[in-house]
């Protein structure tokens, strides 16, 4: 008989990393090969810009959620169980509330519980307060903890109660067969200029800077392509008043929010991709670009110096040095050479493939 595996995770919509992940767990067929799996959805917000917003339709989903978790280790007994943890804010404290429904099933059976953690920013909230400190070690008391990388260890040094730490990098979708992208990268042009951020519309993952990169050097003939979801009203009305106050309509094209053969068009038509976050731990949006055989342009943010080496990109650690960044990106990287480097690098790291074989041996 198979060992019985709960998860309880996030799923789409909003599309945001969590929940692109979750997608693939709730999908995985070799998961369901080793495991009799259940699976329960975080439900908690509808759009990007709901994310961290307290209202009754939430308290309510907590309300919800709480049940089915107390029905399912009733009726469904689990060996183990899956969680997708969040760090702070009120997430936080409904993480706590609903550790407890496990932790005393933990009393009455024996069960392995994995946390994993889609980003960082647990080394602050417990700094904060004693209150978080408490309530944190608790939490994590006598867990597996799932890391995007090794980088983020130490986000966890003041709360030492977890049971040990695993490592489990992001991958995503592949778009091509082999012989598809060798015919891609054969036919590409790499003259023409397209430099893509493709992310949610959120101030702390850069699009911003692009934006002011691409009044930088708007005199340069390079076209700059700006896709995702709006996190407010009022950011995206300056988005495009700086475009108008600085004459960026030819250079610049917001897409909106897109997926599918839209997305797979942008990628296929960038000559590198951007991102500038101060926001993120294991971008998604990294490793998409590294399918496509795209360099990079990134910060040294959470895990992404562990993703990104000097053969796929350039790491920047001052905002204001884009435009050097660009240039070395320009000159030495945006050729067929580094296509199927970053290729290469994609599927040996971070295909889904990859992700799905090193998520079985976790659990196992």
């Amino acid at each position: 008989m198979k060992p019985k595996l709960l998860c309880i995770l996030h799923r789409s919509p909003p599309a945001h990393g969590a929940a692109k992940v979750g997608d693939f767990i709730g999908e995985s067929q070799k998961l369901q090969e080793k495991y009799k799996c259940k699976f329960i959805t975080i439900k908690s917000s509808d759009t990007i810009g709901d994310i961290g917003k307290v209202n009754f339709k939430k308290l309510y989903l907590v309300g919800e959620l709480y049940v089915k978790i107390l029905y399912s280790l009733m009726q469904f007994r689990p060996d183990k169980i899956y969680f997708t943890a969040s760090v702070k804010g009120v997430a936080f404290y409904r993480d706590v509330l609903l550790s407890t429904l496990w932790k005393i099933y933990q009393k009455i059976k024996k069960v392995e519980v994995y946390y994993h953690y889609h980003t960082k920013g647990v080394y602050d909230f417990v700094s904060s307060s004693s209150l978080k400190l408490y309530l944190s070690k608790f939490f994590l008391k006598d867990v597996n903890l799932i890391l995007l990388s090794p980088l983020l260890a130490d986000d966890f040094d003041q709360v030492k109660t977890y049971k040990q730490i695993l490592f489990l990098p992001n991958g995503v979708e592949d778009n091509f067969k082999e012989e598809e992208f060798e015919n891609y990268v054969e036919h590409k042009n790499y003259k023409d200029i397209n430099i893509l951020y493709l992310s949610n519309m959120i101030k702390s993952k850069g699009y911003f800077e692009v934006l002011k990169l691409a009044q930088k050097v708007k005199n340069r003939n390079y076209h700059f392509h700006f896709a995702g979801g709006w996190q407010n009203d009022e950011d995206k009305e300056n988005f495009f008043s700086y475009i108008k106050e600085n004459s960026l309509e030819n250079s610049v094209t917001f897409h909106g929010f897109v997926n599918g053969e839209q997305k797979k068009e942008l990628f296929m038509k960038a000559s590198l991709f951007i991102l500038p976050t101060k926001y993120e731990a294991f971008p998604l949006s990294i490793l998409e670009a590294f399918s496509y055989g795209l360099p990079v342009i990134v910060t040294d943010e959470g895990s992404i110096p562990f993703i990104v080496d000097n053969g796929s990109g350039v790491i920047v650690s001052d905002l204001n040095e884009l435009d050097l960044a660009l240039d070395e990106v320009l000159n030495n990287l945006v050729n067929k050479e580094t296509s199927y480097y970053c290729r290469k690098r994609y599927l040996d790291n971070f295909s889904l493939e990859q992700f799905e074989n090193n998520l079985v041996e976790i659990f196992q």
